[in-house]
């Protein structure tokens, strides 16, 4: 099982606890103080839709920041796969709470979604 772009056993199924995939992306992401995450939605044909900052702190910054650190993905902004923006959205709104909320409405959209990490 795939959760964040980290493997898990998969005798733990579809179970994994939220605990050890945020220990996982905390490491990947490595030291996030000060860094800005901004997401471009836009829609398959490039039409910007909604541009929004990440709140720093939150599991979703951390996530995002893992997500740009550790991508395969040239340049300076980075397209999110559907599955991790979901995965994301999906512990964020439990950890984060109404930090994100408003954040994860977009992220259980359809549309693509670009990373920027200053």
């Amino acid at each position: 099982m795939f959760i964040c772009g980290y493997h898990f056993p998969a005798s733990e199924g579809n179970d994994v606890a939220f605990d050890k995939v945020i220990e996982k992306v905390e490491e990947g992401a490595g030291d996030v103080e000060g860094k800005t995450v901004k997401l471009t939605g836009e829609t398959q044909k490039g039409e910007v839709l909604v541009e929004t900052e990440v709140p720093a702190g939150t599991f979703a910054h951390k996530a995002f920041i893992d997500f740009y650190n550790n991508a395969d993905i040239e340049g300076e902004t980075k397209m999110i796969y559907y599955t991790n923006k979901y995965q994301i959205s999906e512990i964020s709104k439990t950890v984060d709470g109404e930090a994100t909320a408003e954040l994860c409405k977009h992220l259980d959209d359809m549309n693509l979604y670009r990373v920027t990490v200053a």
